[in-house]
């Protein structure tokens, strides 16, 4: 796709990335004892500027129960998260079933969230292939304004997280464990879908312990086409 002039102008990059930043999305739930190590591996990503990462925390672990220790309802659950999880699985594996922890990269492939080699490998896949999106932000004494140029039918997704969190469980499978999570989807919406020109949204600066990113994918929660933290 050939980039106007003025979006090149904002189009915003962290300064140590050398590839487009790739979205990886980790489905997760503190009901669940594998999921852990993932969440430790989610706190690396999260550090990682060619990566956006996300980690959403699923509903159906929360009327499990765990032998003595009883349900553990996680804080940060939300069914809109699993509704999410569940159509990357009807696009990507045939079939609306779900697992944890299962990370899913720029909305295309899948895997295990705890297996570092098989996700490396697949993110540096997604990193060969050609931007066919752009995404661009500038401040404001209101906010920031968001500028997205995709493919007519492309779904622009503002998600707004929690930067670091930590939970002492008290119940479920990892009962009596402090978790430390990072970048914890708190909230999400979709900011327009691009028509014959690019789009353009007035949305609110990210507030203290908050972060955000833009996701532009192809239809409504199709592959990532783009993905961008919000400026700090």
């Amino acid at each position: 796709m050939r980039l106007t002039a003025a979006l090149l102008a904002l189009f915003v990059l962290p300064a140590a990335a050398e590839t487009r930043p790739v979205a990886v999305e980790l489905f997760t739930s503190q009901g669940c004892s594998s999921c852990p190590p993932a969440e430790a591996l989610m706190r690396e990503f999260a550090k990682r500027p060619d990566l956006v990462a996300l980690e959403w925390h699923v509903d159906y672990w929360d009327d499990l129960h765990a032998g003595a220790t009883g349900k553990w309802k996680d804080p940060f659950s939300s069914p809109d998260h699993t509704r999410r999880q569940r159509a990357y699985n009807a696009a990507l594996r045939g079939r609306p079933g779900a697992y944890t922890p299962q990370l899913v990269v720029d909305g295309t492939l899948e895997t295990v969230g705890s297996q570092r080699a098989e996700i490396a490998r697949l993110i540096e896949t997604r990193q060969a292939t050609d931007e066919t999106a752009a995404i661009a932000f500038a401040s404001g004494a209101d906010g920031l304004t968001v500028t997205a140029e995709a493919p007519e039918g492309a779904t622009v997704r503002l998600v707004r997280f929690a930067k670091a969190l930590v939970t002492r469980v008290t119940g479920g499978e990892n009962a009596g464990q402090s978790l430390a999570e990072a970048h914890v989807v708190r909230r999400q919406e979709v900011l327009g879908v691009v028509g014959g020109r690019p789009l353009l949204a007035a949305v609110r600066a990210p507030a203290a312990g908050e972060g955000c990113a833009v996701l532009v994918e192809d239809g409504d929660g199709g592959p990532i086409l783009a993905a961008q933290y919000c400026p700090k």
